[in-house]
């Protein structure tokens, strides 16, 4: 069997995108030794990928994703293996490839948040792409063999929205990145005092709420000594974020910060004091089960995703509400009980999932339906 996966989102970023895939791909190298594999690149990520069985190939398609573009040339670029099975790891599957397909489809958060707030391009723009969105993703879903999915809770959402056969549905979690579990310092070191979050500044992640949580912890709490870490990429919504933090004097406590490199980042989540998390909605959240593989205690919002794929291993909290999210912070902080407890329950936690899993799971759908 030939099989093709989209890898153009994969780079040295890390995004959860990217990141799925690339350890899709990894994992597959190591256990699928008799199936063929074409690897759809762009320029910028050729080098990145090394893959080193010759079972897997590299394809250049250097095509902008949500672009014209792509629904131009991808199909053509796909036809030309002469693929069996073609996996596209996102929503985006070109509306005229006409080949077997699965799709992984990781939330439908675009669906939940359609305030002007979310977009940078004047609102009838904004319109007109939330519709072919909106129609790409409904095309997708209805003509892919099988819709794969990162939790039950987008499994759920899927069924609701696009009225789908649960059947076609499946679910292989992720997990947390292996440098994570590396780097731990040992219980004796103590920790530097900052609050650390990982991630995009896009309105549903909630951060403008974090900032207010802030400002309670250091004045109602007196917790003066601890920093708030925003390690986001440098965009519009950074931009953003770092106007907030001006306008509420939280320029000495929150530092804003741009990409940072794996290696140097697990240095941090051993190092800091807790990780918060208070999206409004997710598919998953890799970045709570890294801090939990880093022995980092996490607070998080009260979500349903949260609570399925943590469990008991974090401290929960309601995300519209900047008191409720101060305080189960400095529960975090202060109570050393309460730290213990969920460094070891997030320890056992993270543990529980395997990107390996995910790859075998992943590879059982390509059998099942081709």
């Amino acid at each position: 069997m030939k099989i093709g996966i989209d890898a153009r989102f994969i780079g040295p970023a890390g995004t959860g995108l990217g990141k799925y895939t690339e350890k899709l791909i990894q994992n597959l190298v190591n256990i699928d030794k008799k199936n063929q594999y074409a690897i759809f690149l762009r320029k910028n990520n050729w080098d990145y990928l090394k893959l080193g069985n010759k079972n897997f190939s590299k394809i250049l398609a250097d095509v902008s994703w949500y672009s014209l573009e792509e629904q131009l040339k991808m199909p053509k670029i796909y036809s030309r293996q002469n693929l069996d099975l073609l996996h596209v790891p996102h929503f985006n599957v070109p509306l005229a490839y006409t080949g077997n397909f699965v799709v992984t489809i990781h939330d439908l958060i675009h669906h939940q948040f359609s305030q002007e707030a979310t977009t940078t391009k004047n609102l009838t723009l904004f319109k007109i792409k939330r519709l072919v969105y909106k129609f790409t993703i409904g095309a997708a879903v209805k003509r892919a063999l099988k819709i794969i999915v990162p939790s039950n809770y987008v499994k759920d959402q899927i069924v609701k929205v696009f009225k789908v056969n649960p059947s076609r549905i499946i679910v292989t979690y992720e997990a947390a990145e292996e440098e994570y579990f590396k780097n731990r310092l040992p219980s004796t070191v103590h920790r530097l005092p900052t609050l650390l979050y990982v991630g995009n500044a896009y309105p549903h992640k909630n951060l403008n709420r974090l900032l207010a949580a802030s400002k309670i912890l250091y004045t109602k709490y007196q917790i003066p000594n601890t920093n708030l870490l925003l390690i986001c990429p440098r965009d519009i919504f950074w931009q953003r974020l770092d106007g907030e933090i001006k306008a509420r004097n939280l320029e000495g406590k929150v530092r804003l910060m741009g990409y940072i490199r794996v290696g140097e980042l697990t240095k941090l989540f051993v190092k800091a004091s807790a990780y918060v998390f208070p999206s409004l909605s997710e598919g998953f959240g890799i970045p709570g089960l890294n801090a939990m593989a880093a022995e980092l205690p996490v607070a998080c919002s009260d979500i349903p995703t949260f609570k399925e794929v943590y469990g008991e291993a974090a401290i929960y909290f309601n995300p519209h509400d900047p008191k409720d999210i101060a305080f189960k912070i400095k529960k975090v902080l202060t109570d050393l009980s309460t730290r213990s407890d969920l460094i070891e329950k997030g320890r056992i936690q993270a543990k529980k999932y395997s990107w390996q899993k995910m790859a075998a799971q992943t590879l059982a759908v390509y059998q099942t339906v081709v």
